[in-house]
């Protein structure tokens, strides 16, 4: 293929992918953008298959990320290629495997392997590991997400793309007919059998107690969950302090339990970010943010995840960050998490655009444990999930407001809360192998091919006229 044309493939894709994912969600978009990367990596080789990645990387996250610029400003480039460079890795093993192997029947699944395992990697396990903008999160929540999850149905986005690109005619047609159910809709929500809990959610971006407190015994909200943002009191709150006695007041007079967002100091001027649990009779529990914001004061990390015991069940209270990732809401839910409230903070000066973004991964935490979920941001989204990760109600992005709405309590678990959570683990194991043995053989090959060989004859004649 034409090197101009690769480039040309590589960059549509990028661009094309913007439109996958919020504000956009055109997710039939999946069907087109990873096709036409493959195609461009088709037998590029290492060094071109690594440019043609970091192409469409940069494309994609200097203009779906765009508004980094608004919270890093000139970081912000060194952000985008750090992100575009591990695309970049994808590509370079992909084109340099489908040259030295093209046709072979593996080649498809390698591909998928390895582009997952490095996702994985960038992710979950990376310094500044950030999961948005993949293929499972372009694909929505789907009917793998309870199986595998979002790392699970990428794979399986990408695997169609590479059978497409890089294996045989037959599995082209089938791979597009797994990802047309996987974009099906859930069936209707079945009836919830579980506790119902009313949650009163408050959306307000002045980080002030009194914002929160006045709003919310003003609703005449009664028996529930009242949920604020993510440092909605940012200091922390003391029995002594008059803020203590009014929480305990508040829920009291509204048989209620609050949860709100505020810091746990530390020694040496350092603090955790902390979602705390309160009803009349005081505090009931708290949970330090286990994966605070990169680059960001957001406190120290926290080491568990476990759920809140209240009169209405065992409440998980992650915060906003933590339900970027699988790890913190799954260990809450094997822990006991029936229901899910997060205090969230999306700052309006970070955009709608980000807003958006950010509430599509709630949505998958939701579909992978099947769990009901309200959260309460500062400037949106405020919202309501069902646990097949459909959103059932939201405010308005930037005004502030109340929402009302329920929690229905569930003890089940799913496959990927069991066991499906591994699947990732295999995935980018079998990449790191798999890249292993084919350097190995072709190293082996090399040297094989490096040594003189000589036909027996001529060898017995050298000896002979010795």
């Amino acid at each position: 293929m034409n090197t101009k044309l690769r480039y040309l493939l590589a960059f549509l894709s990028g661009g094309i992918a913007v439109f996958a994912f919020p504000p956009f969600s055109w997710k039939v978009l999946v069907l087109v953008v990873w096709p036409l990367l493959f195609v461009a990596l088709r037998g590029a080789g290492f060094k071109t298959g690594t440019r043609l990645g970091v192409v469409h990387g940069l494309v994609l996250y200097a203009i779906g990320l765009s508004w980094f610029w608004h919270i890093f400003s000139a970081i912000s480039i060194a952000l985008w290629l750090m992100l575009a460079l591990f695309t970049g890795l994808a590509g370079g093993l992909i084109g340099w495997v489908s040259l030295r192997h093209r046709g072979a029947r593996w080649l498809p699944l390698y591909a998928a392997a390895v582009w997952t395992g490095i996702e994985y990697f960038r992710s979950e396990w990376f310094y500044l590991r950030f999961p948005w903008m993949t293929p499972g999160l372009a694909l929505g929540p789907s009917w793998l997400s309870p199986w595998i999850g979002v790392y699970g149905a990428g794979f399986v986005v990408v695997l169609v793309a590479a059978w497409w690109a890089l294996g045989k005619a037959p599995w082209r047609c089938l791979g597009f007919a797994v990802l047309g159910l996987l974009m099906s809709p859930f069936p209707t929500t079945v009836y919830e059998a579980g506790k119902e809990v009313p949650v009163l959610t408050v959306q307000n971006e002045n980080n002030d107690f009194v914002s929160y407190h006045d709003a919310s015994r003003t609703s005449g909200f009664q028996d529930g969950v009242i949920l604020w943002p993510e440092y909605s009191t940012p200091y922390e709150v003391r029995p002594e302090q008059a803020e203590w006695a009014k929480l305990k007041s508040l829920a009291a007079d509204a048989r209620s339990v609050v949860v709100f967002g505020t810091v746990k100091p530390l020694a040496a001027a350092k603090h955790y970010n902390v979602a705390r649990t309160m009803d009349e009779s005081g505090e009931l529990g708290w949970h330090a943010k286990n994966r605070p914001v990169h680059l960001m004061d957001d406190g120290e990390p926290g080491k568990t995840a476990v759920p809140v015991k209240t009169r209405f069940g065992h409440l998980g209270t992650p915060i906003c960050f933590d339900c970027d990732y699988t790890e913190v809401v799954r260990r809450m839910t094997v822990a006991g998490a029936e229901g899910f409230v997060v205090p969230s903070m999306d700052a309006a000066s970070w955009s709608a655009r980000e807003h958006l973004q950010h509430a599509e991964l709630f949505r998958h935490r939701a579909a992978e444990n099947a769990r009901w979920f309200a959260i309460a941001s500062t400037s949106g989204m405020t919202q309501f999930i069902d646990p097949r990760g459909r959103r059932v109600k939201s405010l308005p992005l930037m005004e502030p407001g109340i929402l009302r709405g329920s929690i229905w309590l569930r003890d089940d678990r799913t496959f990927f809360n069991r066991a499906g959570w591994v699947f990732p683990w295999i995935v980018s194991g079998a990449a790191v192998i798999g890249t292993a043995a084919l350097i190995f053989m072709g190293r082996k090959r090399r040297v094989v091919s490096s040594v003189e060989v000589f036909p027996p004859d001529a060898v017995l004649e050298g000896d002979a006229k010795r």
